[in-house]
């Protein structure tokens, strides 16, 4: 097989989930908070696009309500999560990353954790209103 075909462009789709009370609360918190542009919406579900355009530097990042997925029949619902999940979201530059965190601690988030990591790159930790853990990193924190 070649090398083309074993390798991927990237990854479409990172979810995380919320219980139905805090629904609104989650929806908002992602459009509003972080900016993020909403392209999808359907009952106890909204798919939110990062990047640019499409391919691999745009992924998408779906919410969904625990209940309504759990409840929903055949194989595309079988998934969810009991507990908080994670993403981390890569900031274009070092004066996004930093513009990022005073947006967020204007808004009352609070930075629960940065981290410096050994090739001198940061990233810092916070929590949506469902719980999640979100990070958001000012470069690409992993080997090539």
């Amino acid at each position: 097989m070649s090398e083309e075909r074993r390798g991927y462009a990237g990854i479409l789709e990172t979810a995380l989930y919320y219980d139905a009370a805090e629904g609104e609360a989650v929806e908002r918190f992602y459009a509003e908070i972080l900016g993020l542009r909403e392209v999808s919406r359907w009952p106890g579900g909204t798919a939110f696009r990062l990047g640019a355009g499409s391919g691999a530097s745009a992924g998408v990042l779906l919410l969904f309500e625990r209940e309504t997925t759990a409840s929903r029949e055949g194989p595309i619902a079988a998934h969810g999560s009991s507990g908080p999940g994670h993403v981390c979201l890569l900031a274009p530059d070092s004066a996004t990353y930093e513009h990022r965190k005073r947006e967020l601690a204007a808004a009352g988030i609070e930075i629960t954790h940065e981290e410096h990591w050994g090739d001198g790159v940061r990233s810092f930790y916070f929590a949506d209103p469902a719980g999640n853990l979100i990070e958001i990193a000012e470069a690409d924190i992993w080997p090539p």
